[in-house]
């Protein structure tokens, strides 16, 4: 077999513009040409784009094919098992992202809950679930020997503690969003109140705001940033982490007073 450029996208149900793409960035570019200059693609060339419709089936990007493709040391079966691994791991995200999707359709079905105003949340919540996971992790990594805060994180994979704290979270939003139309502010005792409530009935926002009262270890924090700023309405996030910070200090000063006393 050996193809210009046209024919073999016919043969294989692409573009010739999609074939010139992977050309340019050297994910499939052959090195045969035949008498008038001309690329030709050939039997290798035919393996190597069905080992990329695979991989695009699968969800991966161009740049993590290209990465695989470039292991040439490896053989049919070793090329195999790395692409098993990535079907799996994969396989494994998609499972997560739907779960996290699960949870917010759970959220519907509570009668307390108003659709109109879950549907404002409702991406922002599965941002805070794919972070909370994170969180998590890196909380285990760095408590590891610490049994209670590892025992409070795992109350969170528990489906039961798991809807409540969903429910406590969404509940959180709501009182915070009617507290900003009523004229509070971040600092006043009301939304303080909210704070503490949310801050008590969620363990890894507890272990965060513990550490960060007792500036135990700002390195963790530094590494780990991005895991703790999530995504709000720009209005909405501004004001909650005004309220943290405002709680935050009260605690600081009280557990200050306390010491001094």
């Amino acid at each position: 077999m050996e193809e210009t450029i046209g024919p073999f996208a016919k043969r294989v149900g692409t573009t010739v513009r999609t074939l010139r793409y992977y050309d340019q960035i050297g994910l499939l570019a052959p090195k045969g040409t035949n008498k008038k200059g001309q690329k030709v693609y050939t039997r290798k060339e035919w393996e190597v784009y069905q080992q990329i419709t695979v991989c695009k089936h699968l969800g991966m990007a161009l740049e993590e094919i290209k990465e695989m493709l470039k292991k040439k040391e490896l053989n049919g079966r070793e090329r195999l098992v790395l692409q098993k691994q990535v079907i799996k791991k994969k396989q494994a995200e998609l499972e997560e992202t739907l779960s996290m999707i699960e949870r917010v359709e759970r959220l519907y079905e509570v009668e307390d809950v108003q659709s109109s105003e879950l549907d404002a949340l409702a991406f922002v919540l599965l941002d805070a679930f794919k972070r909370e996971k994170q969180q998590i992790h890196a909380f285990k990594q760095h408590f590891t020997g610490d049994l209670a805060t590892i025992k409070a994180l795992d109350q969170l994979n528990e489906p039961a503690f798991q809807l409540e704290n969903d429910q406590r979270a969404l509940h959180f939003f709501y009182e915070i969003k009617r507290a900003m139309k009523e004229g509070e502010t971040a600092e006043s005792e009301r939304v303080n109140r909210l704070v503490k409530e949310f801050v008590r009935n969620n363990p890894e926002q507890e272990v965060m705001l513990n550490q960060a009262l007792n500036a135990i270890d700002e390195a963790f924090y530094q590494k780990n940033y991005d895991l703790f700023n999530g995504y709000f309405p720009a209005e909405l996030g501004l004001f909650i982490s005004e309220a943290l910070t405002a709680y935050l200090i009260g605690e600081k000063e009280q557990l200050h007073g306390g010491e001094s006393t």
